[in-house]
């Protein structure tokens, strides 16, 4: 096994969103050459086959913690800041665009709900409101006429996920960052230090390093004494054609929904599923996501099925990303854990990541997402 040379500020481990994003941000504000590894194909995970979706917003039936919400809001702010700058650095159109989001209440619990959750999401500056049945009846929406109300959001974001990860890796790379196909199978260190990494064929030192391979991390645990509570979760997508125009606006309705892509395709979503590293489609899980979406989106019964699609997101076991410097390491990090919100939170994510791992310092409240929680 060979030592090598010429060793760069900082390597990470895992070619997805995060990785990039960490990267793009080091090279491009702290000037800092990264190395990332990948024992796969760029962004062949989450990070490549996820719906795209941006929004900060709450879950009707299982609202997310409060710093949750607020990461995902700081970071939908960066993503409308930086998309034209991305886009230029890089040379990839990922089709960052403005997609209005329905989230309807279909029975009185679910209005009160939803109710209260637009109060509270009004605190944290999202310009959402309640629409009532006369409102949305108006708006001639897919939703049935019975639909007691609904929250809506006119500005939230989408993009094309694989093409946004390839764009990171493009503006990463332009700042100094090299990809490269490795496996990571260990951390080195010294004392409390890291050193680098070990792969099948060689140490590479560095003496910063990143973790971030998703759900995979929960394989790290021995490496660094302590447990990482990250699983994957399933989700699988359908990709439908239909014979009329799309909508200018996408449906959400707990894990269900329909959401229309620039490129003129509808997916309808979605599973959560604790089947481990499984990835395949299924025809169970087809048949549940077309049986629960044409309840509130009836217009995709004559819909075409083109394809299915599959991906593990990383979810943590308290729902709350993963991200900063490792307890009982000097210079190890990690940025993992983000569940159903990946592309939404990535570009925070690899902004506050960089400023700690740069200047031992973040401009956000990084604490509820720090990895010492782990071992308290």
């Amino acid at each position: 096994m060979t030592t090598s040379s010429n060793a760069p500020d900082v390597i990470i481990a895992g070619g997805g969103v995060m990785g990039f994003a960490t990267a793009y941000f080091l090279g491009s504000i702290h000037g800092m050459r990264c190395l990332v590894l990948e024992r796969d194909a760029v962004a062949s995970g989450a990070s490549g086959a996820a719906a795209g979706e941006l929004s900060a917003l709450n879950r009707t039936e299982h609202p997310y913690p409060a710093p949750f919400i607020s990461f995902g809001t700081e970071s939908l702010k960066i993503h409308r800041e930086l998309g034209a700058q991305l886009v230029e650095e890089s040379g990839v159109d990922y089709q960052l665009t403005k997609t209005p989001i329905f989230r309807p209440a279909f029975t009185e619990e679910e209005a009160i709900i939803s109710q209260q959750q637009v109060a509270v999401q009004q605190a944290e500056g999202l310009n959402i409101e309640w629409l009532d049945n006369t409102a949305l009846r108006a708006a001639r929406t897919w939703l049935p006429e019975d639909t007691l109300g609904a929250i809506y959001s006119p500005e939230d974001l989408q993009l094309e996920t694989y093409p946004f990860a390839i764009a990171l890796a493009q503006a990463a790379e332009r700042y100094g960052a090299t990809i490269r196909t490795a496996e990571v199978t260990g951390v080195q260190r010294s004392g409390q230090r890291v050193t680098g990494v070990t792969t099948a064929t060689e140490t590479l030192a560095s003496d910063r390093v990143v973790l971030a391979m998703g759900p995979w991390m929960q394989y790290c645990s021995d490496w660094l004494g302590f447990r990482i509570p990250v699983e994957p979760l399933r989700g699988q997508i359908i990709h439908m054609r239909l014979p009329g125009p799309l909508p200018e606006y996408g449906i959400f309705h707990h894990t269900g929904y329909v959401f229309p892509k620039p490129s003129g395709i509808l997916y309808v979503g979605t599973t959560e599923e604790h089947v481990g590293f499984e990835r395949q489609t299924t025809t169970e899980a087809r048949d549940a996501i077309l049986e629960a979406t044409v309840k509130f989106a009836p217009p995709i019964i004559d819909g075409a099925l083109i394809e299915m699609t599959a991906c593990l997101r990383p979810l943590s076991l308290d729902e709350l990303p993963i991200i900063g410097p490792t307890p009982g390491w000097d210079g190890l990090f990690l940025a993992t854990g983000h569940g159903r919100k990946g592309i939404l939170m990535s570009l925070a994510t690899g902004k506050y990541l960089a400023q700690q791992i740069a200047e031992g310092r973040a401009d956000y409240p990084m604490e509820p997402f720090s990895p010492a929680r782990l071992v308290k």
